[in-house]
């Protein structure tokens, strides 16, 4: 979520929503375009929920730079093999192997403790192999257009001249995983951004 905007319906409304449901472990997806903000987003949601959150860039393979109508370059199958399914099956305490460095691939073996609620986040999570595991689904309703826009800024503010990649590979591996999966027809929640007064 950017400076400048909130989201409607607001996310104490979500997260009242969730808090209200049975007392059950709660897996939430969080989804959108890159750029939309999922990870800001999924952060405070996560504050609100006393839940830890993960996210599927953790699970990113060299793949990623290449177009794909699938979002290929992360590694589903990992993330349901050390954290969804163990989490269904009953554990609370998983461990999984993050990777932050889309350089070396290295990646870091990181516990996590699940009380109530996950939180997972990112680009392509609406995908079939990872929607049984979520329970409830959260779309960031931004144009692909503008989510673009806001991503290259971001990374060019990092220092990171990318733009090629995102408007060459990322966009359009964007619409080609829309136009076959249909992410915000799976959502339960659809979040807009709304200007602050």
């Amino acid at each position: 979520m950017s400076i400048g905007h909130d989201w409607s319906p607001s996310l104490e409304e979500i997260a009242g929503q969730l808090q209200s449901r049975p007392d059950v472990l709660t897996v939430v997806g969080i989804s959108g375009y890159g750029g939309a903000g999922k990870s800001t987003l999924a952060q405070q949601l996560g504050m609100r929920l006393a839940a830890p959150v993960v996210s599927i860039d953790e699970f990113g393979t060299a793949a990623v730079f290449q177009r794909s109508t699938a979002w290929d370059g992360f590694d589903r199958a990992r993330l349901v093999r050390q954290v969804l399914a163990p989490l269904r099956a009953g554990d609370r305490q998983v461990r999984y192997d993050r990777c932050d460095d889309w350089e070396t691939w290295l990646t870091v073996s990181t516990p996590i403790s699940v009380d109530r609620f996950l939180v997972l986040e990112g680009v392509g999570a609406f995908h079939l192999d990872l929607l049984p595991y979520l329970d409830y689904r959260v779309w960031i309703d931004i144009p692909l257009t503008e989510a673009t826009r806001r991503g290259i800024a971001r990374e060019a503010a990092l220092g990171r001249a990318v733009h090629h990649l995102w408007e060459a590979t990322w966009e359009p591996n964007e619409r080609d995983f829309e136009a076959r999966f249909h992410p915000r027809a799976a959502a339960d929640a659809i979040l807009r951004p709304i200007p602050r007064k």
